[in-house]
C-alpha cells in the first residue's frame, strides 16, 4: 500500500508542489509513495501544473484507518486532511511553526527557518544525489516563488534566493518576470464568488481554547478589489464565523507590487487588531504597510496577543 503525501486543506502553490515533488523523490528512491491533496487546485497552481505538462494529484478528502500518510507544508492538525487522527503519521516536512501534533512513536520531521517546503524538498535531492528534472524543477521554483512573494516576503532567506536562482537558471527563465507572469495567472479576484476569495488559501489556528480563521490572496494591485467587492468579502466573512463558530476572521489582501496588505475581518476583530498591532483601524478593514507573510508577520503577532 503507497504511502500518501499531502499537504494542508485549501492547498496553496506550495502545498501541492510539495507534495508531487517529494513524491518524486521518493519513488526515485525505490519508496512506495503517493501524491495527493485534499482541496481544490488554485488558478494559479493550475496554471503551475499547465505550463510543466504535470497532472494534479489525485483528490483524497478523507484518510481511512490503516493509511499511511506524509505531511508537506504543515504540522497542525486543524489544517490536516480529514482522518489523520484514524491514520498512521509517517512524516513532515514544514517550514511554519510546531502546531502540537502527537504520535504514537517517533516519526520523521524536518522543520526549517526558511520561506518555503519546496526549498526544503530541493535540498533534499541534493542530499540524496537526485537528479530534479525540469518538470520539477519548474514545480519546486513555481513553489519558492509563490510563497517568498518573488523574494518581497520578510520569510524570505538568502538560501530561498539561492535555490530559486539556480531552479531558474536551469529552466533558463528570469525570477521577476515569471514570478509576475505567475502571479498575473494567479488573480482570482475577478474569478472566485466572495466566499471562495476568503477561503481559497486560508487556515485555521488554535489559541487559547479559540479558533480563528486567516485568509490570503495576492493580488498585483489593490485597485483590484473596489469597494463593492469589499461589502462582498466582508458579508463572506460574517457567514463563515456564524457557520464555524470562529472568535473572529480576517482575510489579507496582500498587494506584492506595494508590499503592503488590506485586513479585511469582521467587527468583533477590531479592538483585538488594533490593540495586537498597535495601529489605528477602522471598524472592518486596516492596511499594514510592509506586511506580506501570514506566517511571519500575522500569526506570531495574533498568538502573542491572544495566547
Amino acid at each position: 500500500m503507497s504511502i500518501y503525501v499531502v499537504g494542508h486543506q485549501n492547498p496553496d502553490t506550495d502545498s501541492i508542489c510539495a507534495a508531487v515533488t517529494l513524491a518524486n523523490l521518493k519513488q526515485e528512491l525505490g519508496e512506495d509513495v503517493e501524491a495527493i491533496r485534499c482541496g481544490k487546485v488554485n488558478a494559479e497552481t493550475e496554471f503551475i501544473l499547465d505550463k510543466f505538462n504535470i497532472e494534479a494529484p489525485k483528490l483524497v478528502e478523507k484518510l481511512n484507518k490503516g493509511d499511511e500518510v506524509f505531511l508537506v507544508d504543515h504540522n497542525e492538525a486543524s489544517q490536516a486532511i480529514a482522518g489523520l487522527e484514524e491514520a498512521e503519521l509517517t512524516g513532515v516536512v514544514d517550514h511554519h511553526r510546531i502546531g502540537g501534533l502527537e504520535t504514537s512513536g517517533p516519526i520523521y520531521f524536518r522543520n526549517e527557518t526558511v520561506g518555503c517546503t519546496s526549498t526544503i524538498i530541493t535540498k533534499m535531492y541534493k542530499e540524496n544525489n537526485v537528479e530534479i528534472t525540469d518538470e520539477m524543477a519548474g514545480l519546486l521554483l513555481s513553489a519558492i516563488l509563490s510563497d517568498t512573494v518573488i523574494f518581497r516576503s520578510p520569510t524570505c532567506t538568502e538560501e530561498d534566493k539561492e535555490i530559486a536562482n539556480e531552479l531558474a537558471s536551469q529552466l533558463g527563465l528570469d525570477v521577476e518576470e515569471y514570478g509576475k507572469e505567475l502571479f498575473k495567472a494567479g488573480s482570482v479576484v475577478n474569478v472566485l464568488s466572495a466566499k471562495e476569495l476568503v477561503t481559497n488559501d486560508y487556515k485555521e489556528y488554535e489559541f487559547a481554547g479559540d479558533t480563528i480563521g486567516v485568509g490570503q490572496i495576492e493580488i498585483m494591485s489593490l485597485d483590484e478589489v473596489n469597494d463593492d467587492k469589499k461589502g462582498e468579502i466582508l458579508n463572506a466573512i460574517d457567514e463563515i464565523v456564524e457557520e464555524k463558530g470562529y472568535k473572529f476572521l480576517l482575510l489579507m489582501v496582500t498587494d506584492i507590487i506595494e508590499e503592503g496588505s488590506l485586513l479585511l475581518y469582521n467587527p468583533e476583530a477590531k479592538d483585538i487588531i488594533a490593540e495586537a498591532f498597535d495601529v489605528e483601524v477602522e471598524e472592518t478593514e486596516v492596511y499594514l504597510d510592509g506586511v506580506l507573510s501570514r506566517k511571519k508577520q500575522i500569526i506570531p503577532v495574533l498568538s502573542d496577543y491572544l495566547a
